[in-house]
C-alpha cells in the first residue's frame, strides 16, 4: 500500500515543504516493484496455504534466502505481510484483494501493469508532444500472450464489485426483456442483471478474444441459454433492434464527442421506443476526496495516453445524449464506486 507518513512527516512533507515530497512518488513506484516482485513468485498464495519463517518460504519458493529476506521486509515495511514470531503472515488487506478470491482480481491486474508500464508508458513523452502513438492499445492487447484474458479477468473483478449495485439502480419492464451489452467482453455487469431479471435475454458484442474470457464465467453461472456472445465490430455489425436496455459500460471514454455521438445514435436506433441506454464510466464532478480526484486525473491521463480518451463532465453527457435523440438523464454514484457515475436516459424521440 502507498508509505502513510505519521502526523510529523505530512506536516513536513505537505504544510512547511520541509521535506522532498516528490520521494513518496519514487518510493510508490518501489513499491510497486516490490508488490509485482511478489506476485510473480506466488509469495501471497504460499503464505495464505502456511504462514511460513523464511528459510521455509525459500524452500517452497524456489528462492535464494538473503534476496527473499530484503523482498519480505520491504513487503512489511508497506503493509502486504508481517512477521510473527519469526513467522511470515499475509495481512488482512492482502488476504482481501489478493487471496480472498471473491473480491478483485489484482493478481491479473499486475500482469496487465507489467505490460502497460514496460511497453505503453515509456512513450508518454513523445505521445504528448506528437499526439500520435505507435502502438494501437487494443492491438496491443490482444496479440501479447495471455494480456487480453488478464485484462478482461482484471475487469471482471472491477464489475463483481459493482454489479449487484448496479443490477438494482437499473429499471426494467415486467416481463421479458432484452438487452445488448457493447463491448461487454468479460461478461459480468450481463450476468448481474440476468441473475436480477430472470426474464432477461442477452447478447454481448466484442472481439472473438475478449469472449473468450466472457464465455468461461458465463458457463461457469450456467446462463448459455440466455446470453448469447457475438464477435462483432460494433461499427460495422447491424446491432438489430427493440431491446429494452443497452450498456455502454467503461467504453465512452475510448471516443471523442463526435464519435459517442454517433455510437449512442446506434443505441438509439436499436432501442424500442422508452427503452434505456445505460453508461458506466468515470464522470468529472466534485469527489468524495483528494485520493479519488487525483486517482481520476491519472486515469484520464492513462486514457489519453493509451487510447486517444478522456473522462466526460455531467454536462458533456447530457449534450452527447440529447444530440443523438435520448432525454430524461438520470445520475447516479456511490462512494463504492470511486469515481464512477452510472447515467441513465431514455428513448424519447427519434434521432
Amino acid at each position: 500500500m502507498p508509505i502513510q507518513p505519521n502526523l510529523l512527516e505530512r506536516f513536513a512533507f505537505y504544510k512547511l515543504n520541509a521535506a522532498p515530497t516528490p520521494m513518496l512518488d519514487l518510493a510508490g513506484a518501489l513499491g510497486y516493484q516490490a508488490l509485482s516482485t511478489a506476485v510473480h513468485l506466488n509469495l501471497f498464495e504460499t503464505l495464505q496455504k502456511r504462514p511460513s519463517s523464511l528459510t521455509e518460504l525459500a524452500q517452497r519458493l524456489g528462492c535464494q534466502e538473503r534476496g527473499l529476506d530484503h523482498l519480505l521486509k520491504a513487503l512489511v515495511g508497506i503493509g502486504y505481510v508481517v512477521e510473527k514470531n519469526g513467522r511470515y503472515h499475509n495481512t488482512a488487506m492482502t488476504e482481501k484483494w489478493f487471496t480472498d478470491g471473491t473480491m478483485l482480481d489484482l493478481n491479473n491486474a499486475i500482469t496487465c501493469w507489467d505490460a502497460f508500464l514496460r511497453d505503453l508508458w515509456p512513450h508518454a513523452p513523445a505521445v504528448i508532444q506528437s499526439g500520435e502513438r505507435p502502438y494501437n492499445f487494443y492491438e496491443y492487447t490482444e496479440t501479447q500472450p495471455g494480456l487480453s484474458h488478464a485484462h478482461q479477468q482484471m475487469m471482471f473483478g472491477n464489475a463483481n464489485l459493482n454489479g449487484p449495485e448496479i443490477a438494482k439502480r437499473v429499471q426494467l419492464p415486467s416481463g421479458p426483456t432484452r438487452l445488448l451489452d457493447v463491448g461487454g467482453g468479460h461478461g459480468a455487469y450481463t450476468i448481474h442483471l440476468c441473475r436480477a431479471h430472470p426474464n432477461l435475454q442477452a447478447t454481448i458484442f466484442d472481439s472473438a478474444i475478449a469472449l473468450e474470457t466472457a464465455r468461461q464465467h458465463v458457463d461457469a453461472v450456467g446462463l448459455n441459454g440466455r446470453i448469447k456472445l457475438q464477435s462483432a465490430d460494433i461499427w460495422q455489425v447491424d446491432w438489430g433492434q427493440e431491446y429494452d436496455l443497452i450498456l455502454l459500460f467503461n467504453f465512452i471514454h475510448h471516443f471523442d464527442s463526435e464519435t459517442n455521438i454517433e455510437l449512442l445514435r446506434k443505441a438509439h436506433a436499436a432501442l424500442k421506443q422508452g427503452g434505456q441506454v445505460a453508461i458506466f464510466d468515470q464522470l468529472e464532478a466534485k469527489q468524495f476526496g483528494s485520493a479519488i480526484s487525483g486517482l481520476l486525473r491519472l486515469i484520464s491521463l492513462m486514457y489519453y495516453l493509451f487510447a486517444d480518451g478522456r473522462i466526460y463532465s455531467k454536462d458533456e453527457i447530457r449534450q452527447i445524449l440529447n444530440k443523438s435523440g435520448f432525454g430524461s438523464p438520470r445520475f447516479f454514484t456511490t462512494p463504492k464506486w470511486a469515481g464512477q457515475s452510472l447515467v441513465t436516459a431514455v428513448k424519447e424521440n427519434a434521432s
